[in-house]
């Protein structure tokens, strides 16, 4: 048989596509259990196919992200014009506290003058020199801080403590927002979601605490809302310790993040103390999920993941290729994306890895892992896989496996 045959015969055995299925979701990924048409945004969308891969460090240590924990020493109040001119009370947990004034309405109430700013303790002025420093809106905005127009900032004196104050603007008008922060103080609000993601119809859960030091402070109270992009918000119901919810089936179309917000109340020995918090979370509506079957293509080191389409738009996968050193360790050797136009219904997405990307020594099994499905046109993260799949890439009948070796 003429060779240039058999070599082309053997290449193409040595291609040809195998099929496996993916593994069930973890407890820790995010598949749809349901699917909705939602209609395409506004705007013009990239149609054409776009794959990337490169290959990895693989002594690289992958992990999934923890969600954010955030940490707050702060709050705001909305103020108005009378409760200033008699003296907006705060109370301070540590020397140092920076405090922010801001009218709502600058055309209205004019810039804050730092002339006609007292503070007041027990209903008496403190010298001006309780305010160790000042800034107006100008310097802020020059120093990188968005900040509304007219706004000052003061920051106490450490000599004058902490404790019950008075803030006083003898001339305001209008509403303000006021903002304080005790960048030195150890009584913090803790706030953290149970997953950054989640889909339209999930429940919900963002874990919280006020603490003094590394002890949870009792008796106090807690509330929270969610906030979609463009403003709507809900209530949350808040116990144990979690502000819970269900997510609207609907959510808001809007670009961007989630937030939820939450606000702590507690009584100190010098009265009532504030703290705010906010977490973000990313919201999607599933309008595609990964199939159960893919193809894999040895030759091509290339995955061919079904993908059930409920509305058309533009699709990305991205994933991590696991693969088998000499010594039997499974380790990272590439990354690849790959994004394209589908139409609803049963459609698919290639992963090609590329086996140039694949390091001397290294082969099969592979492990496909940190497989994520997104609908770029929506700007949503729809499915999440720590571990995708395992495949063998051996052939029947074959002898050995596809490990590259020098």
């Amino acid at each position: 048989m003429n060779k240039t045959l058999i070599a082309c015969l053997v290449t193409l055995a040595f291609s040809s596509a195998q099929a496996g299925t993916l593994l069930p979701p973890g407890a820790a990924d995010q598949s749809p259990t349901r699917l909705v048409a939602s209609p395409l945004p506004e705007g013009q969308f990239e149609r054409q196919p776009v794959a990337v891969a490169w290959a990895m460090d693989p002594a690289a240590a992958l992990a999934a992200d923890a969600p954010y924990l955030a940490q707050s020493r702060e709050y705001w109040s909305a103020v108005d014009a009378g409760e200033l001119k008699s003296g907006f009370a705060l109370t301070t947990t540590a020397p140092g506290a920076l405090v922010r004034i801001s009218p709502r309405d600058h055309a209205k109430s004019g810039a804050v003058d730092p002339g006609e700013l007292r503070l007041l303790r027990g209903g008496q002025p403190l010298a001006p020199s309780a305010f160790k420093r000042l800034a107006g809106a100008g310097e802020l905005k020059s120093a990188g801080m968005d900040v509304p127009e007219g706004s000052l900032i003061v920051q106490l004196d450490d000599a004058i403590g902490q404790g019950r104050f008075q803030l006083q603007l003898t001339k305001a008008s209008g509403r303000y927002l006021v903002h304080v922060f005790e960048p030195n103080s150890d009584l913090v609000l803790e706030a953290q979601a149970g997953r950054s993601r989640l889909l339209a119809g999930e429940n919900i859960e963002v874990a919280a605490s006020l603490q003094k030091g590394t002890s949870a402070l009792a008796g106090g109270v807690m509330q929270a809302q969610l906030v979609s992009p463009s403003g709507q918000t809900w209530p949350l119901q808040f116990a144990d310790g979690k502000a819970t919810g269900q997510l609207p089936l609907d959510a808001d179309p809007a670009p961007g993040l989630w937030e939820v917000q939450l606000f702590a109340g507690a009584t100190s020995k010098d009265g009532p103390v504030q703290r705010d918090a906010r977490t973000a979370i990313e919201v999607s509506r599933p309008t595609a999920r990964l199939g159960g079957d893919y193809g894999f293509d040895p030759g091509a080191v290339k995955f061919s993941l079904p993908v059930q389409v409920a509305a058309p738009g533009r699709y990305e996968v991205r994933g991590v290729l696991y693969a088998t050193s000499a010594s039997g360790e499974s380790r990272p050797v590439a990354q690849a994306h790959s994004a394209n136009w589908l139409e609803a219904g049963e459609r698919k997405l290639d992963l090609a890895f590329g086996p140039g990307n694949v390091p001397m020594g290294y082969g099969a099994p592979f492990e496909l892992r940190f497989l994520e499905l997104k609908d770029q046109t929506r700007m949503g993260t729809l499915e999440t896989r720590e571990l995708a799949l395992r495949e063998a890439a051996r052939r029947p009948g074959s002898r050995g496996d596809t490990r590259r070796e020098r």
